[in-house]
């Protein structure tokens, strides 16, 4: 594994792929998080220059480079924080506010009993397979809630060992965190959480801040701003303390790891700064043995959870399922899924711009932290997990200018989960 981590040293700019230019009063927005192709498009733009040679001029050989960057396979990425991993929140659950407390609803598919019969929608018509979902609480969704939650946490979720308890008591200990004074080390700006020490860890993590600045367009012959020409643009504040961690293969390519990379290059819109170094820490990419214990041969219901936004070639189902929701060897682990309910959200638009400045059409990208359940068909579970654990689960796009799998698109947690009690209405 080559393993990356990038600090920002400035907000980022991650465009949503709306039109943008100069002309007054338009803004640029920002996505709410750090797209997979835009790390993924830097790290191979740093290593192209790493791996440049001054007196290699020729068109042939540039051609060839190119060839060769593109095939090396990105994942990340993931956000690292005073050693602590943090996922995006999964979609199986929801925050809602009751006696100025922050509690948290849980959403399971029901088991249907035998004769009864449930239809769901779907790009190709009417499932008959799809469970229907329950909460175990129906409440207005808080105003303020977390947007990522702790590897620590998320592994606890995942083998339904995280006790109703210990959710109160770490989100009263996440809202205790967003009282405190706000503050700021390096860029004279705010964020939201700060950890104290190692006992009061907060497992918790509010959405980025976006910060907006105002620009005026310049005139491209006298080199002086033009009157009434302002237009505005968005940029996400990442915590000081905050890192972005990729994993890099170069397998596939014949340029060679730049050992000992550190490197300040530009990162997103605007040509904003981050540092690019070495890391060396392999457990944050690897499957913690809780889970592979919990899914070992007994388990029959499993869920994917998204890291990252995934591409799939039938909207929100997985390219992978058949017309019955079926898979029946997922990736070749010997498991067989059938798909029984979704929680997915409005739809991410993801655009962008590949290594031979070609710009990439906007596309609909299932966002991260969305969650399938699955029913296990067929094999032990712990093969899947150990295998695809942090893995792509994305399908290939039909246009060839984008990689999808290769840029860290559709990296998948794995776990278990249990039906929904219809009768207690009971949370898990």
């Amino acid at each position: 594994m080559n393993l990356l981590q990038i600090q920002p040293l400035d907000p980022i700019m991650i465009r949503d792929g709306r039109p943008f230019d100069t002309t007054p009063g338009v803004r640029a927005h920002t996505l709410m998080d750090v797209s997979p192709s835009v790390l993924s498009g830097t790290i191979r733009t740093l290593i192209s220059k790493i791996s440049s040679d001054s007196n290699y001029n020729s068109k042939a050989v540039k051609l060839s480079q190119n060839e060769q960057i593109s095939k090396i396979i990105v994942r990340g990425p993931l956000y690292e924080r005073n050693g602590i991993v943090y996922y995006p929140i999964p979609q199986d659950v929801s925050f809602y506010e009751e006696n100025n407390s922050l509690l948290v609803s849980v959403r399971r598919p029901m088991k249907l009993k035998e004769g009864e019969g449930y239809y769901g929608t779907g790009r190709n018509g009417l499932h008959n397979n799809l469970w229907p979902a329950v909460n175990s609480q129906d409440r207005k969704a808080a105003k303020a809630a977390p947007a990522y939650m702790s590897a620590e946490l998320m592994t606890k979720w995942l083998t339904c060992s995280l006790s109703e308890q210990e959710w109160k008591l770490e989100l009263e200990r996440w809202s205790e965190s967003q009282n405190e004074p706000e503050y700021s080390v390096s860029r004279g700006v705010h964020f939201q959480e700060k950890v104290q020490d190692d006992v009061k860890t907060v497992h918790f993590m509010a959405p980025f801040e976006r910060q907006e600045r105002v620009h005026t367009a310049i005139d491209t012959e006298s080199y002086v701003a033009k009157d009434q020409a302002l237009y505005s643009t968005e940029s996400l504040v990442l915590p000081d303390d905050l890192k972005l961690l990729a994993d890099v293969d170069m397998k596939h390519s014949n340029i060679e790891w730049p050992t000992g990379l550190s490197e300040v290059h530009s990162f997103g819109g605007k040509r904003r700064l981050a540092h690019f170094s070495e890391s060396t820490n392999e457990q944050h990419w690897t499957c913690p043995v809780e889970i592979k214990q919990a899914l070992d041969n007994d388990t029959r219901y499993i869920r994917m959870v998204l890291a990252t936004p995934a591409y799939f070639s039938k909207g929100w189902i997985p390219g992978w399922l058949n017309e019955n929701l079926v898979c029946e060897d997922f990736n070749g682990t010997g498991v067989g899924l059938q798909l029984r309910w979704a929680c997915v959200p409005r739809w991410q638009p993801i655009s962008g711009w590949n290594h031979t400045n070609k710009e990439k059409a906007v596309r609909r990208m299932v966002p991260a932290g969305s969650v399938y359940f699955f029913e296990v068909t067929d094999g032990n579970p712990r093969n899947l997990v150990e295998k695809l654990w942090l893995q792509s689960v994305s399908d290939r796009n039909r246009r060839k200018e984008a990689f999808d799998s290769e840029d860290g698109f559709g990296l998948a947690l794995w776990g278990k989960w249990e039906p929904s009690n219809e009768e207690r209405g009971e949370r898990v």
